[in-house]
């Protein structure tokens, strides 16, 4: 799967984004105190319904990225965690750009959900070691992607819906041995369509901080010829996601994901999504990953933070083991920018085995 790709999705599946993700009640639990009232600047941005966030990442492949976020934040009710309509875009020093805009809606006293974006982007990517074969590969993609997800509350805590989504992207190498190597690798730009179910059990205290609780998802898509797309195949993923308050300040948070797929073309397989390394510089089948953090407050608005995790890519002769596994530890650090809501912004570097690494400034927490 290519970057660009793989940023749209995560922008359009979670844009707040992986904008990349609740409460029930109007005072939320955080795990901050209010700060105290003043005039400042930074006081008036906390009780605006806007919100602003500079965007920066910095890696092997896209080198360096510069943009921001734009969002307005609403709340239709007492018992529905606030809602948020954003817009961003990106450059990067490689010619890479992209725009996306969407929102998490949150309504009818927190029984409807729905996820909505649309992304638009050209890359120029530098793959320093594709696919592991220690070859450089550069190449330009171009991508328009659509999302939609809504679900309806069945149980406490259980929300049950459906989502469609399409995405439009071309990829070409940019020298006449990029060309051959993405031939022969099968990377080749496809236009796919698909639709499919999903189901989440949410208990989370907060959806952007959270201190307690658990969100796990099941969803899958079904991409077909009949819905316009190019190739007909399967995706399905599992999402894990548990947090502890473990002191007065600090909170563990674990997450697990699994992604399979069925017959998928070899730019749509699974990738390594971790902090750390390059999205659609290694694919496999099917991925597991694995992270943990641990997030301690030492100031009223301000925390820090240390992860590590890996991710293995298995399926067609591959297992988790060796080559096909892609550990990372990190830390980073990250400020209350809206204690109400208590939404943030986190700064995160990150490093993987070998020369992948990052470093990313960007809304909310990874998971």
């Amino acid at each position: 799967m290519t970057a660009t790709r793989r940023k749209a999705s995560c922008l359009l599946a979670a844009l707040t984004t992986s904008i990349c993700l609740g409460a029930h009640s109007e005072e939320e639990n955080t795990s901050s105190q209010q700060p105290p009232e003043d005039q400042g600047v930074m006081a008036q941005h906390a009780r605006s319904p806007w919100l602003f966030v500079p965007l920066v990442s910095t890696g092997p492949k896209l080198g360096t990225s510069l943009g921001a976020m734009a969002g307005y934040i609403h709340r239709f009710d007492a018992q529905s965690p606030p809602s948020m309509l954003a817009v961003q875009g990106k450059g990067s020093n490689t010619g890479s750009s992209t725009v996306a805009a969407g929102g998490k809606l949150y309504f009818n006293e927190d029984r409807d959900r729905v996820i909505v974006g649309i992304a638009d982007g050209k890359a120029t990517n530098d793959y320093l070691d594709f696919l592991g074969t220690g070859q450089q590969v550069r190449d330009d993609e171009q991508i328009r992607g659509y999302f939609l997800r809504y679900q309806h509350r069945v149980a406490p805590h259980l929300y049950l819906g459906a989502q469609a989504l399409r995405s439009n992207y071309g990829v070409d190498g940019v020298d006449v041995l990029s060309d051959q190597i993405l031939d022969q690798a099968g990377i080749t730009g496809v236009d796919a369509a698909g639709m499919g179910l999903a189901l989440t059990y949410d208990s989370r205290d907060n959806q952007h901080n959270p201190a307690d609780g658990t969100l796990a998802q099941l969803y899958n898509v079904a991409y077909r010829e009949s819905l316009g797309g190019d190739v007909s195949y399967d995706v399905y993923n599992a999402d894990w996601r548990k947090y502890v308050r473990t002191g007065e300040n600090n909170v563990v948070a674990l997450h697990a994901t699994g992604h399979w797929t069925q017959d998928a073309p070899a730019s749509r397989e699974a990738t390594v999504q971790i902090r750390g390394y390059t999205r659609g510089q290694y694919l496999g089948k099917n991925s597991l990953t694995f992270e943990a953090e641990n997030r301690y407050m030492f100031r009223p608005q301000w925390g820090a933070k240390v992860f590590a995790g890996a991710t293995c890519l298995y399926g067609d002769g591959k297992s988790c083991n060796g080559d096909n596994l892609y550990p990372m530890a990190g830390l980073g650090a990250f400020y209350i920018i809206k204690p109400k809501e208590n939404m943030l912004v986190s700064m995160e570097y990150a490093k993987g085995s070998g020369d992948n690494q990052g470093f990313y400034i960007r809304f909310g927490h990874s998971f």
